[in-house]
């Protein structure tokens, strides 16, 4: 049997082709390429780019692909999907019948990325957070053993959020746009932030600021004032929050009216870029890398209040383990924590990183390989 998978994402699309044999279970990867989807005006013109560079037409014709699933960034209902932050429109029937497929099927990315993680070996997670005299997480075969709910969450070209409940035998996903809550500032920081971006949206979530475009909009906030970012070290190096004293205005939030367009004369700088700046000691982007993982931990923080998930937290997506040395600076556990008289059970969820960039991939082909022993 031939199985094709793909993991969508708004900048990049992973595929992956495998030959299963039902009997033995064995499988043979055949092909596996990476594309970048503003190269691409759809995702059936990706499949089939991918299909001809292993099938020639007439093998393609006569050797039908047997399943394929296909993690996608939105909201999926039905055959027929509209991507979040791609300008493309799916359909399951069309794919089907351009690319010799039998059956598509298409999941949310993060329902890939959560069928994941059970896949993942020890080398591919390192632990974040760890609760004071917490257990370690267990490996059976290599493999992590999860054997009570968790969540997969993660910061990319835009925000996934993957609750997992376990019902005593297997780990289910459940389809989740937790990426669009409502974003909520910790800090006075944060409260001008949101009230700068409201000039320009009317509805400011989580993914505005926290994924790799989001990231961007914290350099040029703040580019555009000289704030202090939500937490600062004492005499003793110890975090605290800090506060906004501004000789221009004593109200909060309120800024005056010539200060809110963004600072144009920088023009767009990258995420990418930006960790390089900060990594260089660049004072508005150590603020805004500062920022990113202190909105991240707070985040994660209220997630796991909304989710009980005693097997903790798994970050994927496409920034976390490449900012990983500042995902590891006091600032994420101190938001993470940051809960009041709920902070016990945020404290008793471990969070970890999870090191691989195919986790979504392999989620998707997991997703093939269920089916078919449901057949």
């Amino acid at each position: 049997m031939l199985f094709l998978a793909g993991d969508i994402g708004g900048t990049k699309a992973l595929l992956q082709l495998i030959e299963f044999e039902p009997d033995s279970s064995a499988r043979q990867t055949l092909a596996q390429q990476r594309y970048l989807c503003e190269q691409f005006d759809s995702l059936q013109s990706i499949i089939q780019h991918f299909l001809h560079s292993f099938f020639s037409e007439t093998d393609s014709v006569s050797n039908p692909i047997d399943s394929a699933c296909f993690g996608l960034p939105g909201p999926v209902s039905g055959s027929r999907v509209r991507l979040t932050n791609l300008p493309w429109v799916v359909d399951a029937g069309e794919i089907e019948q351009a690319c010799s497929i039998n059956q598509v099927f298409f999941i949310n990315d993060f329902h890939g990325a959560a069928l994941g993680v059970e896949a993942l070996s020890k080398s591919q997670l390192d632990t974040l957070y760890k609760p004071e005299g917490g257990q370690e997480l267990e490996f059976k075969f290599d493999r992590p053993v999860l054997e009570g709910n968790f969540l997969v969450i993660g910061a990319g070209t835009g925000l996934g959020v993957a609750p997992v409940f376990f019902d005593g035998t297997h780990s289910i996903p459940v389809a989740h746009e937790g990426g669009h809550f409502d974003f909520a500032p910790i800090s006075e920081t944060q409260q001008c932030l949101l009230n700068w971006l409201w000039q320009e949206y009317e509805h400011v979530s989580y993914e505005r600021v926290l994924s790799g475009p989001g990231l961007e909009t914290l350099y040029q906030f703040f580019l555009n004032f000289d704030y202090p970012t939500s937490y600062v070290r004492d005499a003793s190096q110890k975090l605290k929050k800090s506060r906004i004293k501004s000789p221009q205005n004593d109200q909060l939030g309120l800024f005056i009216a010539e200060d809110l367009g963004r600072n144009e004369n920088q023009g767009s700088v990258s995420a990418s870029e930006i960790h390089s700046r900060a990594e260089a000691g660049e004072p508005a982007a150590v603020k805004a890398m500062t920022e990113f993982v202190t909105i991240y931990g707070a985040f994660v923080g209220a997630v796991a209040l909304l989710w009980n998930a005693p097997q903790g937290v798994f970050l994927a997506g496409g920034v976390a383990s490449k900012i990983e040395a500042w995902m590891r600076l006091p600032y994420f556990r101190e938001a993470y924590l940051e809960k009041g008289r709920m902070k016990s059970i945020v404290a008793s969820r471990p969070v970890y990183l999870v090191a691989d960039e195919t986790l979504g991939l392999q989620g998707a082909m997991q997703y093939n390989l269920n089916q078919s022993q449901s057949l």
